[in-house]
């Protein structure tokens, strides 16, 4: 616990004093306070329980060390729990992350992570919670209930913390021949991209192996996108209840009401509609 509290409280501050001294991928978007929406992702973090985002990791973490094991890893060097473990775990979120993007009434619930048009590596936070107890909680209780050593969960959950932070971070690295091995900050923000041909390939977790196998991997090397989120939701809401409640909606719907809530920017765009006023007399008289 302690240790992943440890790597996130430094890598959120090693990422974001690197979002102020290198390249950065969009230069006019805002990061940190100043960014829409940063209340309301550090609000889904201490919300959300066992999920995908960096602080709820270490809930997550923490839960599945105490689920009751029958200890049928217990016997293996602890470098092949962890081989297993990063292999299925990895393997899983790919065909999971896929198929958020392929159902509908699952891309509903994914489709809070895309909506953000400002990323920084707090970006990392917008998750929603039906999506963030599925990606890291149910994904990862069969290992220990089969009794793997607690030191591969904690271990995979601190590259998983760094690695969700640099995903997201607004500025620009390059590691060449790396993104067919890895998945990297070059290739998700291709995934987090309007365009088509990008939001609808790069899958991978940690690995990009699987993108490149199953072909869904797009890495135009050199270019980085140019506007990122959900194409016809640029005004999507920035507190986490709409957030919440916007799976409610299609796209469709949803882009109907964001763009006649364009025009009035104080009304919620998922707020329930205010009931009518209850006539009186005078006002029935004035009528």
């Amino acid at each position: 616990m302690r240790i992943m509290l440890a790597v996130f409280g430094t890598s959120l501050l090693v990422f974001h004093l690197l979002e102020r001294w290198l390249t950065p991928v969009l230069p006019d978007a805002h990061t940190g306070p100043r960014r829409a929406g940063w209340r309301a992702d550090l609000l889904h973090a201490l919300v959300n329980g066992p999920g995908l985002s960096a602080l709820t990791k270490v809930a997550a973490a923490w839960a599945l060390l105490r689920l009751p094991g029958v200890s049928v890893m217990a016997g293996w060097h602890v470098a092949a729990q962890f081989a297993a473990y990063f292999i299925v775990n990895d393997l899983g979120r790919y065909w999971l992350h896929r198929l958020y993007h392929y159902s509908d009434l699952l891309w509903r619930i994914h489709r809070v992570h895309h909506s953000t048009v400002e990323m920084d590596s707090l970006s990392l936070l917008r998750i929603h919670v039906l999506e963030a107890v599925i990606k890291n909680f149910a994904l990862s209780a069969p290992f220990a209930i089969l009794g793997v050593d607690r030191s591969v969960i904690i271990a995979y959950s601190c590259i998983d913390i760094v690695k969700g932070l640099w995903h997201h971070a607004n500025f620009r690295t390059s590691v060449g021949w790396l993104n067919y091995l890895i998945n990297t900050a070059e290739l998700h923000w291709w995934h987090h991209s309007v365009e088509r041909r990008g939001h609808r390939s790069n899958y991978g977790s940690i690995l990009s192996l699987w993108d490149w196998v199953f072909g869904t991997a797009y890495w135009p090397k050199g270019e980085w996108p140019d506007q990122i989120g959900v194409k016809g939701m640029e005004n999507f809401s920035p507190h986490y209840v709409d957030q919440l409640m916007s799976i409610r909606y299609t796209d469709a719907e949803l882009r109907e009401m964001l763009d006649k809530d364009a025009d009035e920017p104080e009304i919620l765009p998922f707020a329930a509609p205010a009931a009518p006023q209850r006539q009186t007399k005078a006002t029935r008289k004035a009528a």
